[in-house]
């Protein structure tokens, strides 16, 4: 270990000691691609700054307003404070008219502490310790673990809403739920497809199962949303479910990734849970044939770190999956989403056996 470091410093000794002609130093044209992912990092870092100074709420109070202003109230550096703020006007988020700034239109809603939709808490959790883009080195090193549980943020900034609201507007409409009065939810997002359930399908009663960890936190989730009557939470996963009651429809949510090697087991526990004629759905990412990978590997990162695990595998599988279950009629269809396509595979349990 002592070798190692000692020829790390002979490395840099010589590194910084040789004698380089400056007026021929060419740097590659290579370096223009990384200063451009740098300046990423760079708006990011303007970006979060806005918010914890409290420039954003400031000027949906008191814009327009000159750099001096925004520099005496804030106590901001004025000899970096053009910057700072052009660096904003680049990106959209104010505009300046005689001098005078203001937030642009329509993104008061996304950078005010005052909206629902104010993004400042997505952004401060990317440092959260929880986060794997806190620390993506250590994300990507075997045996990797959150420090600690993650910080539940609202359910307007929920990173699986928009998988949530899809879900259940494509439920409402191709799927028939109107005899459905006992649904049982594997959420794989801590009960918020349980509350969109709820809500938009008003006479069923929800039993929704998460892991253990997450219990508390669902919980609290459903008796903000008021729920607490037609919602019982218990903890399990859909290898070993918690209940032996039989329901009319069952969903399993972005859930089945722990239990990722024991697929076909947990859609055989889950099917026996259903009554003659009940449906299932299943609603998970998939990774390509052979895990290749293609363009678009940030959104591939993004979905690890929702989950902590690896996309499901072997696609063309699944329905082989729910026939073995015992269940008939297995069909897919595709989401698109945010992340990318979300898979869809339902299937009943036949009215006779």
């Amino acid at each position: 270990m002592k070798m190692n470091a000692n020829r790390k410093i002979d490395r840099d000794i010589n590194l910084t000691s040789v004698k380089v002609d400056l007026n021929t130093l060419e740097p590659p044209l290579s370096v223009a691609d990384i200063r451009r992912i740098g300046d990423g990092f760079k708006a990011f870092q303007v970006l979060r700054a806005g918010y914890k100074s409290g420039l954003f709420d400031w000027l949906e109070r008191h814009g327009p307003a000159e750099k001096s202003a925004i520099a005496a109230s804030l106590r901001l550096r004025s000899s970096h404070l053009g910057g700072f703020l052009q660096v904003l006007e680049d990106a959209g988020l104010l505009v300046r008219q005689n001098g005078a700034y203001a937030l642009a239109p329509e993104m008061s809603d996304v950078l005010c502490a005052s909206s629902p939709w104010c993004q400042a808490k997505v952004i401060e959790n990317m440092y959260d310790s929880s986060c794997g883009w806190s620390d993506l080195t250590g994300f990507m090193s075997e045996g990797w673990t959150p420090k600690t549980r993650a910080k539940g943020l609202p359910l307007t900034l929920h990173p699986f809403l928009g998988e949530a609201r899809r879900l259940v507007a494509y439920l409402a409409i191709r799927r028939d739920l109107s005899r459905a009065r006992n649904l049982l939810c594997f959420d794989g997002d801590n009960g918020l497809l349980a509350v969109a359930l709820c809500q938009q399908f008003t006479n069923v009663r929800v039993t929704v199962v998460v892991m253990p960890d997450a219990l508390a936190h669902t919980e609290e989730i459903i008796a903000t949303s008021g729920l607490t009557r037609r919602c019982r939470v218990l903890a399990g996963t859909p290898l070993d479910p918690p209940t032996l009651e039989l329901f009319d429809y069952a969903v399993l949510f972005h859930n089945l990734y722990s239990v990722r090697k024991f697929t076909a087991s947990s859609l055989t526990a889950i099917a026996s849970r259903l009554l003659p004629g009940g449906e299932l759905c299943c609603a998970h990412w998939f990774c390509r044939e052979a895990c290749e990978i293609a363009p678009g590997g940030m959104r591939d990162l993004d979905k690890g770190m929702l989950t902590n695990s690896h996309q499901l595998c072997h696609v063309e599988q699944f329905c082989k999956y729910l026939d073995e279950a015992g269940l008939i009629n297995a069909k897919c269809d595709d989401l698109a989403g945010e992340y990318g396509n979300t898979k869809l595979h339902f299937a009943h349990r036949p009215l006779s056996e």
